[in-house]
């Protein structure tokens, strides 16, 4: 049955793209007119680019988070400039997420779809083509530091060491020619588990008195999962309250690596783009903390925003669903910057214009490593895709089945936002108009030749940071 529906689907969904096409390509024609305003706009201007590994967008006050007062310097960073309210990440893990990021590209097409697998030399990228622009470029990183990084003048990886990681972005672009733009890029390690970011500020402050087996530890957390420990609601108290403390020791760093940059003058002509690779789960589903396995929104959905002095209007939001491969494609619109041949995403641009208006937006979707499970979100709706029935290994010694996807998950965001209750059964022509979105948008797309196998000393530390389990 599914597959006469899919296949009826899939005449109506082409022939509505034909015809959507034409009619995109007169809104296209009008938007080009409306939005030249804005395109190469801040041509000559230096580009900050600031991700926080494991920074769910739901934890911030900008998105809401009201429990605690846990980012006010990233509040006022996203406050100054355009966020994004649905920006979705293309995979809950870093090096795909960012790979994305830099390339404009899903993890398929630009070959790193899991953590440990380096970017290919010939693969255009953000520093690439900014360097070849006239840019300098620094990357300062607290992950990711083995993924053969290119493109930088100045690239350090600290693991895990954020302090350190502002310390050296601020050294490097307080030595850089003022009259020659930049591209600094800076990621720190964030609100990632075992959250020790956050110091003993939990058991301090947030959360005092708490007795239970928690803390930011990582075999504590890993216990969870590979003993199928229950939490109650103390453990669950506390577990928010580690998190918290994470993203307040993010929020305090992030507010002095900008402090830095300013009070050196360095954002009075800078377009600077706050985002996160993924977030994390927190036991919201199947009883699992971290984010590699995940396919929900606590792990997808990432906070993003745009902000730039006199040119992008402070405080304006955008609701449209937008992806991280979006990103680089702005960048290099706004600059003037001309774009390789081929990117996935699409530049923001007129959503920076005219952030109010914009329409329904596009489908966001996102990939799983090199298989075929993937979800997409259009409007309310979202669908995980997992047609090979794929049974992830999340973490080292977790029990079987501990983060089951099924071959169909459907849910309607705007009821059910935590995703807890699973539609696809009585919604078959939903599934099957939203399977079809899956494979009109993935099934013409190149992918990148298949990956070498890991160095073994790779291997070990992704499997010391819980990234692969074997």
């Amino acid at each position: 049955m599914r597959r006469v529906i899919l296949a009826t689907l899939a005449v109506v969904a082409l022939v509505g793209f034909g015809a959507g096409g034409c009619r995109q390509g007169a809104r296209g024609a009008q938007r080009e007119g409306q939005a030249a305003s804005l395109r190469g706009a801040a041509r000559g201007w230096s580009v900050v680019l600031l991700t926080i590994d494991t920074l769910r967008a739901d934890r911030l006050g900008a998105y809401g988070y009201r429990q605690r007062a846990s980012s006010p310097r990233l509040d006022a960073q996203l406050g100054s400039g355009v966020v994004f309210e649905q920006a979705m990440s293309q995979r809950a893990a870093t090096w795909p997420s960012l790979a994305s990021l830099l390339s404009g590209l899903y993890p398929s097409g630009h070959g790193v779809d899991e953590n440990g697998y380096g970017f290919p030399d010939q693969l255009p990228t953000l520093p690439k083509l900014l360097h070849g622009a006239g840019y300098r470029t620094g990357a300062f990183l607290a992950n990711m530091c083995d993924a053969n990084h290119q493109g930088w003048d100045a690239f350090s990886c600290e693991a895990g060491k954020d302090g350190r990681t502002v310390q050296d972005a601020l050294a490097w672009a307080g030595g850089l020619d003022r009259g020659r733009p930049f591209l600094l890029w800076v990621h720190m390690f964030g609100a990632h588990g075992p959250y020790y970011n956050g110091g003993d500020l939990a058991a301090r402050l947030l959360d005092p008195g708490y007795r239970g087996s928690l803390g930011p530890k990582k075999w504590r957390l890993d216990e969870v999962m590979t003993q199928r420990l229950r939490l109650d609601a103390a453990d669950l108290r506390h577990l928010d309250a580690l998190y918290d403390a994470a993203v307040m020791g993010s929020d305090g760093l992030a507010g002095s690596l900008l402090d830095g940059l300013r009070s050196g003058g360095m954002l009075d002509r800078a377009l600077v783009v706050v985002t996160a690779d993924h977030g994390e789960e927190l036991y919201a589903h199947h009883g699992y903390l971290y984010h590699a396995c995940s396919v929900y929104q606590t792990a997808l959905h990432v906070p993003l925003a745009f902000a730039a002095p006199g040119l992008l209007p402070p405080g304006a939001r955008v609701r449209q669903t937008v992806e991280l491969i979006d990103i680089a494609p702005t960048i290099l619109a706004l600059l003037g910057v001309t774009a390789p041949a081929r990117f996935d995403g699409k530049s923001l641009v007129p959503y920076l214009e005219r952030p109010a208006s914009g329409g329904a937006g596009r489908p966001a979707f996102s990939e799983y490593g090199t298989t075929r499970v993937h979800t997409v979100i259009d409007g309310r709706w979202k669908l995980i895709d997992n047609p090979d029935l794929f049974d992830p290994i999340c973490i080292p010694k977790a029990p079987p089945h501990h983060f089951p996807i099924g071959r169909d998950e459907l849910y309607d965001l705007e009821l059910d936002p935590r995703e807890s209750q699973n539609l696809a059964a009585a919604n078959p022509t939903k599934v099957a108009e939203l399977a079809q979105l899956v494979s009109l948008r993935f099934s013409a797309l190149p992918h990148r030749a298949p990956r070498p196998p890991l160095d073994e000393k790779l291997r070990k530390q992704l499997t010391d940071l819980g990234y692969i389990a074997h």
